[in-house]
């Protein structure tokens, strides 16, 4: 016995109404994965460069502390400036290719790390308002004041804590002599000039 689909309204009615916001669904999501990359992309303009200072420092500090211990083990003082200078064309030679490969990745790191976390933690709606304050003059105007804003924040804790971190690195040079057996530097352990 042969069915005919009139027979079967609900389920007709059901598929349709599935397949009908499928697309509306994935529009939805395509909508949202749109928002969330441009805020990737413009994460990635403020933030891509000090990243990748950051990230090439980090691999260059263990080979300068290496070097260089190993240098004042193994090169007679004599002929250290001459190796020094040597090792800083190879040093830099290194972190001129560490840095151009990490700034090869950041666009894609951040769309491939950001863009997911974004979908999952933000609305659309949320996404949509955080576009609009970063790419207002606002934020343009606040992200400007920030090295100036921080620098001084950092100076007035540097001034309230100059006298106590002085004091401790005393006690440290005091201690460190009676460890080591030489007299105490006569400066501050953080070079600062009385």
């Amino acid at each position: 016995m042969k069915k005919s689909l009139a027979q079967f309204p609900l389920a007709l009615a059901v598929a349709a109404a599935l397949f009908a916001s499928m697309p509306a669904a994935a529009q939805g999501n395509d909508a949202k994965r749109a928002l969330a990359q441009k805020i990737s992309q413009i994460q990635h303009k403020s933030d891509a460069a000090a990243m990748a200072d950051q990230l090439t420092a980090s691999a260059v500090q263990p080979l300068i502390a290496g070097w260089s211990q190993r240098l004042d083990e193994s090169v007679p003082p004599a002929r250290q400036k001459e190796i020094r200078d040597k090792l800083d064309v190879e040093l830099k030679k290194f972190a001129d290719t560490t840095r151009k490969a990490i700034e090869g990745q950041t666009a894609k790191a951040a769309d491939a790390a950001l863009v997911p976390i974004l979908m999952e933690k933000l609305s659309e709606d949320e996404m949509k308002t955080i576009i609009a304050y970063l790419e207002s003059p606002a934020a343009s105007k606040f992200q400007a004041l920030g090295s100036d804003a921080t620098n001084a924040w950092a100076q007035k804790v540097i001034d309230a804590t100059r006298a106590p971190v002085e004091n401790a690195a005393k006690v440290f040079d005091t201690a460190a002599s009676k460890i080591v057996g030489t007299p105490a530097p006569s400066t501050p352990a953080n070079g600062a000039k009385k």
